[in-house]
């Protein structure tokens, strides 16, 4: 500081720096003016009357303001005055007083006005000062501010030049970039750091912000230490001083954490969305929030506001009380829970069987936020199962029939047998025989069986089918219960021929033949079984096991008629029965 800034400051102090009561000022300028007037007479008497006024009068200005100058003006001109006059007649002046009085007084006066004006200087001066230094505060405490700011964001905020290259960049920027030190990217061509479609972004958005634009973009680019990272990047033209762009503003977000959060989220509602199964999520209060497309279709939601609905609509309502209470707590405990409920159909009323797979939905810090539900449609499974338990009981039944077939073969047999050797050989072929038609009948789960396949398998064994066994009929299946009884008589007419008809000797044959005239369940099932080219035929003298089986066993089941007939060319049996009771025939 210069020693006239010092010695303006030290005035400014002791004059306008220190604002001083009316009275006193007032008061102060009558007896410095007295005081004045008295030196005055002592020294100098009624010469140079105005010598000591002037500079008291400049000081009183100076010191206590406008008023008191002009009171120590008007005071000191008449006490002036008083000096000069005429002792008998002190209000007597000459010209020359009077002349030299008025000038005083103007003098004076314009002193006044002219020491008010450095008065009102000085006081702008200390505002201007006060101003000043209080704008150099809050400039400072600015600067920190934005100096903290810069320093504490994890944003990477740079400044470029209208070229592109790096002339600035935040600390808090340099450390999410990994760079130890600004000077060593200084002047870098800052779309460099961009790989791929980002260096073309970043690019675009220097000569955008070149044109005065702003402009925004998402890239990848790795840190100064090789570290990969995707940034949001906002770029935006800085104005110079005649309000065009001088330098360019990059701000450049770290998103790497977002961006994998989001893909993870994207996946997650691919999977959703891909998923058959119903995909569900709900607030902690019930209300729901997401369903896949799945879900709507299975309870008739494809076109509602889900917003609206809540857990508890979607069960019936003797199962609301379970979910509430012991379904979603124990989700809620143990982290899961499964099992198998119903779905309500909000169209139709139907109630859907479903395994209720749900679990509670959490945030960062473990809180309850929510539910899931990965629910799987039961109604087929439902369908299934209850085929399955019915199948399971048609198969016993089946069982239990062949059981007492299988009975009822051993114990014939043994009767009817002459010996041990011929009872444990035709034992084992007929149970063959019925083995092969339990096998047609459990390739299609005990429903029905074909007639042309049960023949085949069951006169296979005894000669080649199409050559020496002839097969002729339209397609005809059997009903369960038909069938081991048909396939039984197949194996004991084929079992006679083989011994005593046409397959006895190398030329005979055997055409087994089937037909079903008129239509629906009360059309008639016919089939005949004719021998022909084998030794003359000659009915038996007694009927054994074989023909019992042949002609009772198969009008019982077949609920027809069927009769041998013992031809001398050859052997014949015929069976009619209601086609309903017996057969379907196949279109």
């Amino acid at each position: 500081m210069s020693i006239s800034t010092a010695l303006l400051n030290r005035l400014r102090d002791l004059t306008v720096a220190r604002p001083r009561p009316k009275p006193l000022r007032y008061g102060l300028t009558v007896v410095v003016i007295a005081m004045v007037a008295i030196v005055q007479v002592v020294l100098f008497g009624s010469s140079a009357p105005w010598f000591l006024y002037t500079p008291a009068v400049v000081l009183l200005t100076l010191f206590l303001g406008r008023g008191p100058g002009v009171l120590a003006t008007i005071i000191s001109s008449l006490g002036a005055g008083l000096v000069v006059a005429r002792s008998d007649q002190p209000l007597l002046l000459t010209p020359v007083h009077w002349s030299a009085s008025v000038i005083f007084l103007l003098t004076t006066l314009g002193l006044v006005v002219l020491v008010e004006a450095l008065r009102t200087a000085l006081l702008d001066a200390d505002r201007l000062r006060e101003e000043r230094e209080k704008a150099l505060v809050v400039t400072a405490e600015r600067e920190a501010f934005l100096s903290g700011v810069l320093g504490s964001s994890t944003d990477c905020i740079k400044v470029l030049d209208l070229d592109g290259k790096l002339t600035f960049m935040s600390e808090g920027g340099q450390r999410v970039m990994e760079i130890s030190d600004f000077n060593d990217v200084a002047g870098c061509p800052w779309p460099d750091f961009w790989q791929n479609a980002g260096n073309a972004e970043a690019k675009a958005a220097v000569e955008a912000a070149g044109r005065g634009e702003a402009h925004s973009f998402i890239g990848k680019a790795d840190t100064y230490q090789g570290t990969p990272k995707w940034w949001h990047v906002a770029v935006s033209p800085i104005a110079g001083p005649e309000g065009h762009p001088d330098r360019i503003l990059s701000v450049s977000r770290d998103i790497t954490e977002l961006r994998a959060s989001e893909e993870e989220r994207e996946r997650f509602v691919r999977l959703a969305e891909n998923s058959a199964d119903f995909v569900g999520m709900a607030r902690t209060d019930g209300s729901l929030f997401y369903m896949n497309d799945a879900a709507k279709r299975l309870v008739g939601l494809e076109d509602a506001d889900i917003t609206r609905l809540m857990i508890a609509d979607f069960f019936p309502p003797e199962q609301v009380e379970t979910v509430a209470r012991e379904v979603l707590p124990a989700a809620e405990r143990d982290g899961h829970w499964a099992g198998e409920l119903d779905f309500r159909h909000f169209r139709t009323g139907e109630l859907i069987p479903v395994l209720y797979s749900v679990f509670p939905i959490t945030d960062a810090s473990g809180a309850l936020i929510g539910y899931g539900t990965v629910t799987r449609d039961f109604r087929e499974r439902r369908r299934a199962e209850d085929g399955m338990r019915l199948m399971n009981g048609e198969l016993a039944h089946r069982l239990k029939n062949v059981l007492a077939v299988v009975q009822s073969v051993v114990s014939q047999t043994l009767r009817t047998a002459p010996d041990a050797e011929t009872a444990s050989e035709n034992l084992g072929a007929r149970l063959v025989a019925l083995g092969a038609a339990t096998d047609v009948l459990t390739g299609s789960s005990w429903r029905s069986a074909d007639l042309h396949e049960v023949a085949t398998r069951a006169l296979a064994p005894h000669g080649s089918i199409g050559e020496r066994i002839l097969l002729d009929g339209p397609a005809v299946t059997l009903k369960p219960e038909v069938t081991v009884a048909f396939a039984l008589a197949l194996h004991e007419l084929a079992t006679n021929a083989a011994k005593y008809g046409a397959l006895a000797n190398g030329a005979g044959t055997v055409v087994l033949e089937w037909s079903v005239t008129g239509e629906g369940n009360d059309a008639i099932l016919s089939i005949a079984w004719r021998e022909q080219g084998g030794p003359p035929v000659s009915p038996p003298t007694r009927k054994g096991f074989g023909s019992t089986l042949i002609e009772r066993s198969l009008r019982s089941y077949f609920r027809g008629k069927a009769a041998t007939d013992y031809r001398p060319e050859g052997l014949v049996f015929e069976l009619e029965a209601r086609l309903g009771d017996a057969a379907t025939v196949n279109e």
